[in-house]
């Protein structure tokens, strides 16, 4: 019922152009209400051309942007997994918001991956602030890495992506993924996030990828 509202409003805003720069700040208001109420820092847009760090990969990551928490948690709450026979790796954490929505959940652990050496930092301390009652899984890292040289373990997981990567760099995770899935067969699934042309774009005309659902925000696919 929430998210339909929302998609409503939105449909509504994207008629009456006037409206965008209210429902932006409404937005932002709300991300910080959700930041202050739970002690961490998630919120806002970084461009990390404005970090100070180094990696051959860096002009082609895409910008920090935070997820709405409820599509987060609606999204892992359908999920057709035993929580506890997977992990949840985010690659391209950013400041973990995702990760801490996923803590709730009694994953075997929790991975965030980010390369941005100054957002995985922050990522740590919202881990070490995060108030939460109904935290269940409290096996959560954060690697500062490349995506691209990190080596996924062989056991069932759940992989989520925000848009992280420009699609060049996104085919060569996606290859990494098969090489790993190759190598140890197992169950594996992809929450990707963002526009549709961009999911269909990683994984979507993937024939070796079902997907699962598709909602206005993210789909979910199952390695066949």
């Amino acid at each position: 019922m929430i998210i339909s509202a929302r998609e409503s409003l939105k449909s509504w805003v994207k008629a009456r152009a006037w409206a965008k720069p209210v429902l932006r700040e409404i937005n932002h208001s709300r991300c910080e209400a959700w930041d202050l109420i739970h002690g961490v820092d998630t919120c806002g847009k970084i461009p990390l051309s404005g970090l100070d760090f180094d990696s051959k990969n860096k002009t082609a990551g895409l910008e920090y942007q935070s997820h709405h928490p409820a599509l987060t948690r609606s999204a892992l709450m359908e999920l057709p997994v035993q929580y506890d026979d997977y992990s949840f790796i985010d690659i391209g954490c950013g400041k973990g918001r995702v990760l801490l929505i996923a803590s709730e959940f009694p994953f075997r652990r929790i991975i965030g991956v980010e390369f941005a050496p100054t957002l995985a930092e922050i990522a740590r301390n919202n881990l070490q602030s995060y108030r939460r009652a109904h935290t269940v899984c409290t096996e959560i890292e954060v690697v500062t890495g490349d995506a691209l040289e990190y080596n996924l373990a062989p056991e069932a997981q759940v992989l989520y992506f925000f848009s992280p990567f420009s699609p060049s760099v996104l085919d060569q995770i996606v290859q990494r993924i098969e090489d790993s899935f190759q190598r140890s067969p197992r169950d594996l699934l992809v929450m990707f996030s963002g526009v549709i042309p961009m999911r269909e774009r990683a994984f979507g005309w993937r024939p070796q990828y079902e997907r699962l659902s598709r909602k206005p925000h993210m789909d979910v696919y199952r390695h066949r």
